[in-house]
């Protein structure tokens, strides 16, 4: 039994070692990617992701608000007035009702620093 406890922590311990990002590259890209992580239940970033309850997000920067052909996006969306770049989606991030009223979108970030980091997950993979 006692070897059976050493085996499963010393398993354990080599699966959280590998699991912790060796350079300060790698721990910026895995905090990006968990502050996205709650986004990605919703949206794809992917050339070619499917769409979920929110549409794929693989080349949101540039991109008229409501705009993605194949999405079935909320009238508040579709009639925004928005290109969406790192200000807009700062401001719908921090509060999409505030931002486009009648949108489906209800998570809000307003943590600056979440937002930020969500920010850069989406330009460095949906690009």
């Amino acid at each position: 039994m006692r070897i059976l406890l050493l085996l499963a922590s010393v398993a354990l311990l080599g699966a959280c070692r590998a699991a912790a990002p060796q350079d300060p590259a790698q721990a910026a890209a895995l905090e990006r990617e968990r502050a996205f992580a709650i986004c990605a239940g919703c949206h794809t970033v992917h050339a070619g992701g499917i769409n979920r309850y929110g549409p794929n997000l693989h080349g949101v920067f540039g991109r008229r608000a409501g705009s993605l052909a194949g999405y079935a996006y909320s009238d508040g969306m579709r009639a925004a007035d928005i290109v969406w770049s790192e200000q807009t989606l700062d401001a719908f991030l921090r509060s999409p009702a505030a931002s486009v009223p009648g949108t489906r979108m209800y998570n809000a970030f307003p943590d600056p620093q979440r937002r930020r980091l969500v920010i850069e997950y989406l330009q460095q993979n949906a690009r």
